[in-house]
């Protein structure tokens, strides 16, 4: 699955925006997931079970909804609500 693709797919399934620092074309695993990880779960356990085995050494930056890099205490829920409009 190329980079690109993987941002994608994420957002689609876990609302929540990841920018993966490589070329778009770059070669990451496969996001295979059929459900969105649960509300409580942090987003430093989410990175840590669910990307950063997919993206190896690259780096992956996680931004909210007003473009903030949050902390990994961050809940998912939290962290996918900040999307929504005001």
């Amino acid at each position: 699955m190329q980079a690109l693709t993987l941002e994608q797919k994420i957002f689609e399934l876990e609302g929540v925006r990841v920018i993966v620092r490589a070329s778009g074309d770059e070669k990451v695993g496969k996001y295979d997931y059929q459900r969105c990880a649960t509300g409580t779960m942090t987003l430093a356990d989410w990175l840590k079970k669910r990307v950063y085995p997919l993206t190896g050494d690259l780096d992956v930056v996680v931004v909210n909804g007003r473009g903030e890099m949050p902390h990994g205490k961050t809940h998912m829920n939290t962290l996918r609500d900040s999307y929504a409009g005001d």
